[in-house]
C-alpha cells in the first residue's frame, strides 16, 4: 500500500495509484485500501448495498452517486424537485396506474387534456405518452408496470425545443435538441442538436441546473429543462445515465469525463 497520499480506483477505466476491480470481493485488504485512500474513483454502476458500505468508509468519492440511487424513479425525482423548492412542470404521483385510472375518473386531477403520462422508470421516452382522452389515457397505461408509480403532468408550450445541461464534476455544457415536429425532443425519437442557440437560455438552464446540483449533492447528471411562452424554466427531469451524441459520442464523453475526474483529483490534492 501506498505510504503517501493515494488515490484508489474502482473504475477499470481508470489507472490511479492503487486500482481494484468494481466487483472484487471487500476483503480486509480491499477495505483498508477504501478506508485510507484520500479518494475513491467509483465505477459507472455500483449496486446500492455496495455503493453504501464503500461510502461508509471512503473519505472522499466522485462520482457521488446517494442523489441517484436515492432517486431512481421519476416519482422520487419530482419529489427532490418539490423539497428543493425548484420550477418544475405540475406533476401528481400516483403510487400504481389503477390509482390514476380512479382518478381521472373521479375528475380529481388538477389539469386537463392534453396532458403527460409518465412511466416511473425508462429513458429515450418510452415511457412517455400524450394524452389525449380518457380512452387514450387507459390504452397506455395499461402498457406500463401495474407495480410501480406512474406521473401525470401538465402539458408545457415549449416551442419544440428543450435544454439539455450535462454536468461532470465542475464541468457543465449544454445544448438544445429540437424536435421534428411530433410530441417528442428526444435525439433517439428524431430530435436534432443545437449546440449554440439561444445563448442566453443556456446560461440560465446552467444556472438552474448547477442550483439544483449543489444543494442536492449531484455531480454526474444531464438535466433536461424547458422554456415555456410564459413564466420561468422549468426543471423537467434528471437523467443520471444520458446519451453522449450531443458531447460529441462517446469520445467527447470520455473527454469531458477524463477532466472531471482529474479535476476532482487536484482539490482533493489540495485539500490534504
Amino acid at each position: 500500500m501506498s505510504a503517501k497520499p493515494y488515490f484508489l480506483s474502482l473504475n477499470h477505466q481508470f489507472t490511479l495509484d492503487e486500482n481494484l476491480p468494481a466487483l472484487a470481493a471487500l476483503d480486509e485488504r480491499s477495505l483498508d485500501l477504501i478506508k485510507n485512500a484520500a479518494g475513491v474513483l467509483m465505477p459507472k454502476y455500483f449496486s446500492p448495498l455496495r455503493y453504501q458500505k464503500v461510502l461508509s468508509l471512503a473519505k472522499n468519492h466522485f462520482p457521488d452517486l446517494r442523489t441517484r440511487y436515492a432517486c431512481r424513479g421519476k416519482a422520487e425525482q419530482t419529489r427532490l424537485l418539490e423539497r428543493n423548492n425548484i420550477p418544475h412542470p405540475r406533476t401528481e404521483i400516483f403510487d400504481s396506474p389503477a390509482q390514476a385510472i380512479d382518478a381521472v375518473r373521479t375528475q380529481s386531477i388538477r389539469f386537463d387534456y392534453p396532458f403527460v403520462l409518465k412511466g416511473d422508470r425508462g429513458g429515450g421516452g418510452a415511457t412517455v405518452f400524450l394524452i389525449e382522452s380518457s380512452e387514450d389515457l387507459e390504452v397506455r397505461l395499461a402498457q406500463l408496470p401495474q407495480d410501480q408509480p406512474v406521473l401525470l403532468q401538465e402539458l408545457i408550450d415549449h416551442g419544440g425545443l428543450d435544454l439539455r445541461v450535462v454536468l461532470m464534476g465542475r464541468g457543465v455544457c449544454s445544448y438544445f435538441r429540437v424536435g421534428n415536429g411530433s410530441f417528442y425532443n428526444n435525439v433517439s425519437k428524431g430530435a436534432r442538436i443545437e449546440p449554440d442557440i439561444h445563448p442566453e437560455k443556456q446560461r440560465t438552464g446552467q444556472s438552474l441546473a448547477l442550483d439544483l446540483a449543489r444543494t442536492a449533492n449531484i455531480d454526474l447528471a444531464g438535466f433536461d429543462i424547458l422554456f415555456p411562452a410564459q413564466g420561468p424554466p422549468l426543471m423537467l427531469e434528471i437523467n443520471f445515465l444520458f446519451g453522449k451524441k450531443g458531447l460529441g459520442g462517446l469520445k467527447g464523453y470520455n473527454r469531458m469525463y477524463r477532466r472531471a475526474v482529474y479535476d476532482w483529483i487536484k482539490r482533493v490534492k489540495n485539500g490534504l
